[in-house]
């Protein structure tokens, strides 16, 4: 008994020994400045140096450009998702996971007061940026990668004055065209005066004509125009440390923000970045006469297939009380139709609303012939007694964004037990050529979930779900 006595209090003398040492070394720390396209975030923690390697809190870079983030703390683990990626990271591992693969790095992830710090350089450069060091001023900076996307055909062949984006039914996240900051450019070039919006339309006013290339991107939505030869004028361009701005759009339908930047300095270019709530397509017209270029903004209207599962001879799942599938699934679909047809900006396509009977086949052959831009597939499950609750399938990695954002919507309206997102390959979501997905919503052999599915107010509340996971997945606000 003495010697455990001397044991612990020889411990706990060496521990009160160690302790100021830590606490003087975590004081002395140098704290590393960040920067997210020339704006300076300030994380609860800040970013240090460990190794000759910059560590960074994850969650403020991550969300900063729009993923979510989470953490296990049994695994130890942050998880930091953006549309279909996937990044996986542990503490004190010195390897990542991307999409299911390994990668190693240089430092092992730290906590450090409840938050996870991460190599900013491994971490930034995978979701779209680019990172510089500046030894000068001891501080990262990391800005948006620059597309690499080819520009919209030579205005001399052909007619850019009408450009309609084409739905893309792939949603991987094109990089954002955020404008980089380079040197000024030779003051004799001609000047960009003022970018702004005149009721619907946006207006650039330069000093000489502009011969504009442009294009849109999708996952978000933007419409990108550089302007070779030209230069930012000192309206827009009053800050000598950074040669760009914003200028945020009110009571717009479509426009939400408009960022500008000298983009290039091969040949000197700015670029013009305007941020939309929701895809659409454009007129953009550029007027020699008065230097003028000018967009006109139009609303794109999604095509939405909405698939009732089963229906006629085929009549699904028998549930406990011998009410049918098809039923519930026709109902649901129909309820789904009425609250899309109050959205301008979808317009929903019904693979069947009423008790008919459509192959796999026609059901598929249906949606890739109208071009959708979503399919959705309603069904009611069944199993053991005891299994309940909700479940999304998908097959295609090209649907797995979809499948998420339906999955949360849809639970958060039925309250059903959460049975996660899952890869199957039903064959009306492998063969259409849009992001495809299948709800199982509700288990048919269950006590509590059947008495819900055939009730009125339940099945308005799926409809309400469904719409809102597929008005967030197109971005619609």
């Amino acid at each position: 008994m003495m010697k455990k006595l001397v044991v612990s209090l020889l411990s706990l003398f060496v521990f009160l020994f160690i302790l100021p040492q830590f606490i003087y070394a975590d004081e002395s720390v140098e704290e590393i400045p960040l920067y997210l396209n020339g704006k300076k975030l300030n994380p609860e923690v800040a970013s240090r140096i460990l190794n000759d390697t910059t560590l960074v809190p994850v969650r403020i870079v991550s969300e900063e450009l729009g993923a979510k983030v989470s953490w296990n703390q049994e695994e130890q683990r942050v998880t930091i998702q953006k549309t279909e990626a996937e990044m996986l990271l542990w503490i004190d591992k010195s390897y990542a996971s991307i999409d299911g693969r390994g990668y190693p790095l240089e430092v092992s992830p730290v906590n450090i007061e409840g938050n996870t710090l991460v190599p900013v350089r491994f971490v930034a450069e995978n979701l779209g940026l680019d990172v510089s060091w500046d030894n000068e001023t001891r501080s990262v900076h990391m800005v948006d990668a620059p597309v690499e996307e080819p520009p919209a055909d030579d205005p001399e062949e052909t007619d850019p004055s009408e450009v309609t984006p084409t739905p893309n039914p792939d949603p991987t996240p094109t990089p954002d065209p955020s404008p980089i900051v380079k040197p000024k450019p030779d003051p004799s070039l001609p000047a960009m005066e003022s970018i702004h919006m005149d009721g619907d339309q946006l207006i650039i006013q330069g000093t000489e004509p502009m011969n504009s290339q442009h294009f849109s991107l999708i996952s978000p939505s933007r419409l990108v125009i550089d302007v070779p030869n030209y230069r930012l004028g000192q309206a827009l361009s009053s800050d000598p440390d950074m040669n760009g701005g914003t200028i945020e759009v009110e009571d717009h339908p479509m426009v939400s923000k408009i960022r500008y930047a000298l983009f290039s300095d091969n040949p000197y270019t700015v670029r013009v970045v305007v941020d939309l709530k929701s895809k659409a397509s454009y007129k953009l017209v550029e007027d020699p006469g008065t230097n003028q270029v000018t967009v006109t903004f139009q609303p794109l209207v999604y095509k939405v297939v909405i698939d009732a599962g089963h229906g006629g001879k085929d009549p699904g799942a028998l549930s406990l009380t011998g009410r049918r599938e098809k039923e519930f699934t026709l109902a649901v679909t129909l309820k789904v139709k009425e609250l899309l047809d109050q959205e301008p900006l979808i317009q929903p396509l019904l693979v069947r609303s009423d008790d008919t009977f459509v192959e796999l086949d026609d059901r598929v052959a249906f949606a890739n012939s109208q071009e959708a831009d979503v399919f959705i597939s309603i069904h009611g499950n069944k199993f053991r007694p005891e299994i309940n609750g909700q479940e999304t399938y998908y097959w295609r990695s090209a649907s797995l964004s979809l499948a998420n954002t339906m999955h949360k919507h849809v639970l958060e309206a039925t309250g059903f037990t959460d049975r996660k997102v899952r890869k199957n390959n039903f064959r009306v979501i492998t063969t259409t050529s849009m992001p495809a997905v299948l709800l199982e919503i509700g288990y048919l052999s269950n006590v509590e979930d059947e008495a819900q599915m055939y009730q009125e107010d339940f099945q308005l509340r799926a409809a309400e779900g469904i719409v809102a996971g597929i008005k967030d997945y197109l971005q619609i606000q």
